[in-house]
C-alpha cells in the first residue's frame, strides 16, 4: 500500500531536530555532547537519531558542532583572532586557524580583513533548512520472527567471518534445510562511527530451533508495520539505501518505532555478483 503524505509529521521531525540544534548552540563550545542525551532532547530513539539528524540537516552532529563553532568565530574576527578563538571554543588560535582554512579555504587573516568574505561565510554557516519535497513510501505488514543471533563489534565489511561462525554454531546440530532467512542489524552508521566501534547482530531464521550454544541468543521480532526498501548492489554500499528509506519515512509523515532497523539478505555473496545482490531493509513504524 502507499501511505498518504502528512506534512505536519515532517514538521514534527523538523521541530525535534531544531530543539537539538538549539541545544547545541547553547552548549559550551568546548563541550562534546553525548549522542544519547541529544536523542533524548529530540525525543527520538537512539536507534534512529543520528540517521534522522543527518537526513534532516544534511550534516552529522559533529559537522553541526564545527559549523556552530566557526559561525561564532567569523563575526568575532573583525575584533581580533584572540576574540574569535574565545568565541569558538578552540583551545588555541592555531587550532581555529587550521579549522577555518580546512572548512572555508581562507586564512583567518584573509577573513578578518575582508568584509565580503565574512558576510559570505556567515551566510553559508547559517542553520540548515529542514524542509524538503515530500516522497512516497510503501508500507508493509510483517509477521513475527524468532531469530538466532550473535553480537559483534568491529568493521562491517568483516561480518562475513561472524556469519561463518554463526552458521557453524547453528548448523552443528540442524540441517541446512532449516534455514529460512539470513538477517542482520547494523546499529551504527560507519560514516559517523569509527569502524572498530560499529555494533552489529548477525542472525538466521531457523524457526527458533536448536540449542543456544556458546554466544548464541534469540531475538523475538514482533509483527507490525514497517517501511521496506529493496537495496540492489554490494552489501557494503547499503548506507545510501538506508538514507533513502529514512528520508521516505519522514516525507511520508510516518513515525519510526523504538525498534532497530533490520536487514534481510536475500542473496549469497559467494554465489551472486556484488552488483546483483539484494537486501530488504525494514524500518519499524509506530
Amino acid at each position: 500500500m502507499t501511505s498518504s503524505i502528512k506534512p505536519s509529521q515532517r514538521q514534527i521531525y523538523a521541530d525535534r531536530i531544531e530543539r537539538v540544534i538549539d541545544h547545541l548552540q547553547n552548549t559550551d563550545p568546548g563541550e562534546t555532547p553525548d549522542l544519547e542525551a541529544l536523542a533524548s532532547v529530540a525525543a527520538l530513539s537512539p536507534f534512529h537519531f543520528h540517521r534522522i539528524y543527518r537526513l534532516m540537516t544534511g550534516e552529522t552532529v559533529a559537522d553541526t558542532i564545527k559549523r556552530i563553532r566557526l559561525a561564532r568565530a567569523v563575526p568575532a574576527l573583525d575584533r581580533s583572532i584572540a576574540a574569535a578563538t574565545d568565541a569558538s571554543g578552540y583551545a588555541t588560535s592555531q587550532g581555529l586557524a587550521r579549522a577555518l582554512k580546512a572548512e572555508t579555504g581562507h586564512t583567518a587573516t584573509q577573513i578578518r580583513r575582508s568584509v565580503d568574505i565574512r558576510q559570505s561565510l556567515e551566510a553559508a554557516m547559517r542553520r540548515p533548512d529542514l524542509t524538503d519535497a515530500p516522497m512516497v513510501i510503501e508500507i508493509v505488514a510483517t509477521e513475527p520472527l524468532t531469530l538466532t543471533a550473535l553480537r559483534n563489534t568491529g568493521p562491517y565489511p568483516e561480518l562475513n567471518g561472524v556469519y561463518n561462525r554463526l552458521f557453524e554454531l547453528v548448523f552443528s546440530e540442524l540441517p541446512m534445510e532449516a534455514l529460512r532467512g539470513l538477517y542482520g542489524y547494523l546499529h551504527d552508521d560507519p560514516r559517523i562511527t569509527p569502524a572498530k566501534d560499529c555494533r552489529a547482530e548477525v542472525a538466521v531464521d531457523v524457526g527458533g530451533q536448536g540449542a543456544l550454544i556458546d554466544d548464541l541468543y534469540r531475538i523475538d521480532v514482533p509483527a507490525g508495520r514497517c517501511a521496506r526498501l529493496c537495496h540492489l548492489g554490494d552489501y557494503d554500499t547499503i548506507q545510501p539505501s538506508v538514507d533513502a528509506l529514512y528520508a521516505a519515512v519522514i516525507d511520508a509523515g510516518e513515525i519510526v518505532a523504538d525498534q532497530p532497523m533490520r536487514f534481510h539478505y536475500l542473496d549469497d555473496p559467494e554465489a551472486v555478483e556484488a552488483a546483483d545482490l539484494r537486501a530488504d531493509i525494514y524500518l519499524p513504524l509506530a
